[in-house]
C-alpha cells in the first residue's frame, strides 16, 4: 500500500469513523484510527511503515499494540479525555491518542497520530516534511487564529500561490469566501472540544477569483493545541463531474420534454425510474405513481400478460422492445398506443439502461379498422352487387331465348315483353342509384330549387313507394304537425329522398306491418319523420347505417334488400340541401325511425 493509496470501503462504520480513515490515508503522518465498537484498528501506509509492515487493515488493537488496548478503552468509555504514551515498536514512537465523535457527541473510536521518540525527533521531522512535500494533498500547519504557519507545494498549486506568497505569509480565513465563515467557525468548536475536525467541506479562494471546492480535515498538537496540522483535497474534478452529470440530465429532460412522444427509461433490471411530462399529460397520474412494476397496471387488462411476457423476453435477451397496446388514457378510456425501447449498453457490451418511448398511434389503428371494415363492405358490396344484377339478367334472357319460339303466339309475346320490361326497370334502378352516388359524391349534381310544400314532397314520395306498400300489405298512415310548412331544395331530388326512406321501411318490415310517415315544424326545421315496426337496428348499425356499403345481415325475409347506398345517397341529399338526417331504434325486432330535417321556408304564395 502506497502514501496516496485510497482507503478501504467497510460496511457500516460509523460516519465519524469513515471520515477519520479517509483522513489518516490522506495524510502523511503515521496515523491509526480504532472502532469502538469492535475494537479493530487500521493505518495509514506511513503507521505500518513504522511496524515494518506492508499494511494493516482492521486489526484487533490489544494484538497490534497491546500497550495503547487499555488507554483506548478508557478514552471510548469516556472516562480519559486523551492520552499519550511512548510504544517500543521497531523504532520507538510516541503514540498520542484522542477521541473520534459522532456530530451529537458520541465517542465512536479512538485516533492515535505516531511520532517518534524525542532522540530521534530531528530524523523524524526531516521524514515528515520530506511526505509532507511529496504528499498530493495539500498539508498546513495552521493557528485556530487563522494564521498558516507553512504548507506544502500541493496547497500552494491548489489555489494559485508560490513560494513568494508563502513567505509574506497566509490566512486561511482571508482564503474563505465570507459564506463559509460559520462552517469554520463550527470546525473550530470541534477542534477546541475534542482536538479533532473531521473532514468538512468548504471552498478557498484562487488567486485568480475562483472558488475551489475542498475536504478539509484537522487535528491540534498535543504540546499545543492552538495549532495543528489539516489535509486540504481538491474536489474539483468531483464536482466539475457532477456538474457535468446535472448540465447532462437537464439536457436530457428538456430534450424528451420537447418530444410529443412519452419517453421512459429503466434500470438493467426493467425497474422504470423516469418518465417525461408527456407521459403525465397523457395518463394524468400522479408523478412516480408509475415508478418500478406500476406502469402495468396503466395498461388495458387485455393487454397486460403480452406485455408483460414481451418485457421479460427482452430483459432476457437484451432484444429490442415493440410492442402496440392499450394505455390508460387521463380522459378515462384507452388509446393505443406503440411501445419501443432499446437497451443501452457500455463499451463492454453490459446494457446499462432501457431508452422507451410510447407513441400514441389511437387514431391509425381506428383508421386502419375503418379502411379494413371499408374494404370487407366493398367486397360485399360487389358480391351483392354481382347477385343483384344477376337476378333480372336472368330471366331477361329466358325471355329473350323464347322470343323467336313465341313469334306466332302474340299474347306470349307481350308476356315476354313485360317480363323485359320489368327486369330492366329494376336494372335501370339499381344503376341509377350508383350513378347517384357517384354524381353526388363527386359533386357533380345540380339542384334545380325551388320552394315546395313539405306535404306535397311526402304525397308524391308515397306514391312512388305505394306499389311496394301495397305488394307487402303494410299499413300506412301520414301524420301532419307541419301546418302547411314549405322547404327551399330540388323537389325531384327530395322525393327521392322521402320515397327511399319509404321504400326500406317497406323492405325491412314483415309483410302486414305499419309505416307512419310524421312532418312537424321544430326550430326554424321542417322534420319529416318515417317510422316501422320492422326488423329494428342493432346499437351498431344505428351508428353507421348512413355509411355507403353499409347494411344489416341479410335474412330470408329480406332477401331483397338492395344494395346497401340508399340511406348513404339520402343523407349526401340532405346536406347539399343545409338538412340534417339522424336515424334510432329500439333495437332489433322493435322497428325502426329515420327523420330527415331541412330548413323551412315561408309557405307558397305568401310574401
Amino acid at each position: 500500500m502506497t502514501a496516496n493509496a485510497s482507503p478501504p470501503q467497510f460496511a457500516s462504520v460509523p460516519a465519524a469513523v469513515e471520515q477519520g480513515l479517509r483522513l489518516i490515508h490522506a495524510s502523511p503522518a503515521p496515523m491509526l484510527i480504532v472502532r469502538g465498537d469492535s475494537g479493530m484498528a487500521a493505518a495509514n501506509p506511513a503507521f505500518a511503515a513504522l511496524m515494518e509492515v506492508s499494511h494493516i487493515d482492521w486489526t484487533p488493537l490489544a494484538a497490534l499494540l497491546p500497550g495503547a488496548a487499555d488507554m483506548a478503552a478508557r478514552i471510548l468509555d469516556g472516562s480519559l479525555p486523551q492520552a499519550s504514551t511512548e510504544l517500543e515498536l521497531p523504532t520507538r514512537i510516541q503514540l498520542a491518542l484522542s477521541p473520534v465523535c459522532e456530530p451529537d457527541g458520541a465517542i465512536v473510536g479512538v485516533l492515535g497520530v505516531a511520532a517518534a521518540a524525542p532522540a530521534q525527533a530531528d530524523q523524524a521531522a526531516r521524514e515528515l516534511g520530506r511526505l509532507v512535500e511529496l504528499s498530493p494533498v495539500g498539508v498546513v500547519r495552521y493557528t485556530l487564529d487563522g494564521d498558516i504557519l507553512d504548507c506544502n507545494d500541493a496547497f500552494l498549486s491548489m489555489l494559485g500561490l508560490n513560494e513568494e506568497d508563502r513567505r509574506r505569509g497566509l490566512n486561511w480565513r482571508a482564503l474563505t469566501p465570507p459564506e463559509w465563515r460559520d462552517a469554520d467557525d463550527a470546525g473550530i468548536a470541534r477542534l477546541q472540544a475534542h482536538g479533532l475536525m473531521p473532514l468538512i467541506e468548504k471552498e478557498f479562494l484562487h488567486r485568480d477569483g475562483r472558488r475551489i471546492p475542498v475536504l478539509v480535515g484537522a487535528g491540534n498538537l498535543l504540546a499545543d493545541r492552538r495549532q495543528g496540522f489539516g489535509v486540504v483535497i481538491d474536489i474539483s474534478a468531483t464536482r466539475a463531474a457532477e456538474r457535468a452529470l446535472a448540465e447532462s440530465e437537464a439536457r436530457f429532460r428538456a430534450i424528451t420534454n420537447a418530444m410529443p412522444q412519452m419517453v421512459w427509461s429503466t434500470r438493467p433490471d426493467g425497474f422504470h425510474d423516469y418518465y417525461n411530462d408527456q407521459w403525465y399529460a397523457f395518463t394524468g397520474v400522479p408523478p412516480g405513481s408509475t415508478d418500478g412494476e406500476g406502469w402495468n397496471d396503466m395498461f388495458h387488462p387485455d393487454d397486460q400478460d403480452a406485455a408483460w411476457a414481451r418485457w421479460r423476453h427482452c430483459l432476457a435477451t437484451g432484444e429490442p422492445y415493440e410492442i402496440e397496446y392499450r394505455l390508460r388514457h387521463h380522459g378515462g378510456g384507452y388509446r393505443w398506443v406503440l411501445g419501443r425501447a432499446l437497451p443501452v449498453r457500455d463499451a463492454g457490451g453490459a446494457i446499462r439502461r432501457w431508452m422507451g418511448t410510447c407513441t400514441d398511434i389511437h387514431e391509425h389503428k381506428l383508421t386502419e379498422d375503418a379502411l379494413r371494415e371499408a374494404d370487407q363492405r366493398k367486397d360485399e358490396f360487389l358480391a351483392m352487387l354481382g347477385h343483384e344484377l344477376r337476378n333480372p339478367l336472368a330471366p331477361i334472357r329466358s325471355a329473350a331465348a323464347l322470343l323467336p319460339l313465341a313469334k306466332d303466339d302474340p299474347a306470349r309475346v307481350e308476356h315476354i315483353g313485360r317480363v323485359i320490361a320489368r327486369q330492366s326497370t329494376h336494372m335501370t334502378g339499381l344503376i341509377d342509384d350508383l350513378l347517384d352516388v357517384s354524381r353526388v359524391t363527386r359533386g357533380l349534381i345540380s339542384l334545380v330549387q325551388e320552394d315546395v310544400a313539405a306535404r306535397l314532397l311526402v304525397d308524391e314520395a308515397v306514391e312512388q313507394a305505394r306499389p311496394l306498400i301495397e305488394t307487402r300489405t303494410h299499413a300506412l298512415a301520414i301524420a301532419d304537425h307541419a301546418d302547411g310548412a314549405c322547404v327551399h331544395g330540388d323537389r325531384k331530388r327530395l322525393v327521392q329522398v322521402i320515397a327511399n326512406l319509404l321504400a326500406n321501411a317497406a323492405k325491412y318490415t314483415p309483410p302486414g306491418g305499419r309505416i307512419v310517415v310524421t312532418l312537424a315544424q321544430v326550430d326554424g326545421m321542417v322534420e319529416i319523420a318515417v317510422g316501422d315496426n320492422g326488423i329494428g337496428m342493432a346499437p351498431d348499425l344505428v351508428d353507421s347505417v348512413f355509411e355507403l356499403f353499409r347494411q344489416g345481415q341479410r335474412t330470408p325475409d329480406r332477401a331483397q334488400g338492395g344494395l346497401g347506398i340508399g340511406l348513404a345517397l339520402v343523407r349526401k341529399l340532405v346536406l347539399l340541401h343545409g338538412g340534417r338526417v339522424r336515424a334510432s331504434s329500439p333495437g332489433e325486432g322493435l322497428g325502426s325511425e329515420v327523420v330527415v330535417a331541412l330548413p323551412a321556408c315561408a309557405r307558397p304564395g305568401t310574401p
